[in-house]
């Protein structure tokens, strides 16, 4: 019996070195590619000497508190790129209503973490209705991905800080390695 098991595993792992062989180079793109969707984190600087000004949370986009108009760039982790990005957030709420309008990077309407279905054929970043209240009245809400996300902000006058978490996009990633992608960002994204 101990000698057919380790027949049955050293096939197993055989079979697992053969299918990361031929699955080619885009399943563990989008395994990278979920792992940076995990977080974005940053130092964010002003473009101009005009200071702006920004203390702004939403958790899961049901409960925004503040304000921010920041037009900058950013050096450190966002959206799928490390380095010096654009930066810019025009960003308010009052507990359960809001708007939002933020991103860090290029703006890619395939992304679904920036841009709902029907909103592939945007030039540039939207703007979303934010809060539970609000997004019950109105009909303008996030992508779906953005309600696993919970976004903090702080920037007084040059510089600042940029902090956004996606619980979602940890389980995403885990559950990436079996193919499973409840996200739906693997297909979307690898076509940039």
């Amino acid at each position: 019996m101990v000698k057919f098991e380790r027949r049955l595993v050293r096939w197993l792992l055989l079979l697992l070195t053969l299918s990361l062989f031929f699955s080619g180079c885009t399943y563990l793109k989008n395994r990278g590619n979920d792992a940076m969707d995990i977080i974005d984190i940053g130092i964010t600087f002003n473009n101009e000497w005009k200071p702006d000004f920004g203390l702004y949370f939403d958790f899961f986009n049901v409960l925004p508190i503040g304000y921010a108009n920041v037009d900058g760039k950013m050096i450190g982790w966002g959206n799928r790129h490390a380095g010096w990005l654009d930066y810019n957030e025009r960003s308010w709420g009052v507990i359960g209503w809001g708007s939002e309008k933020r991103g860090c990077g290029e703006f890619n309407p395939l992304d679904p973490h920036q841009a709902r279905p029907d909103q592939r054929t945007l030039a540039e970043r939207p703007d979303f209705n934010v809060g539970v209240v609000r997004m019950a009245s109105e009909d303008n809400s996030p992508p779906v991905p953005q309600f696993f996300e919970c976004n903090k902000m702080i920037f007084l006058g040059w510089i600042g800080i940029y902090n956004t978490c996606r619980p979602g996009d940890i389980i995403d990633f885990i559950l990436g390695w079996t193919t499973l992608d409840i996200m739906g960002d693997d297909i979307a994204k690898a076509k940039e």
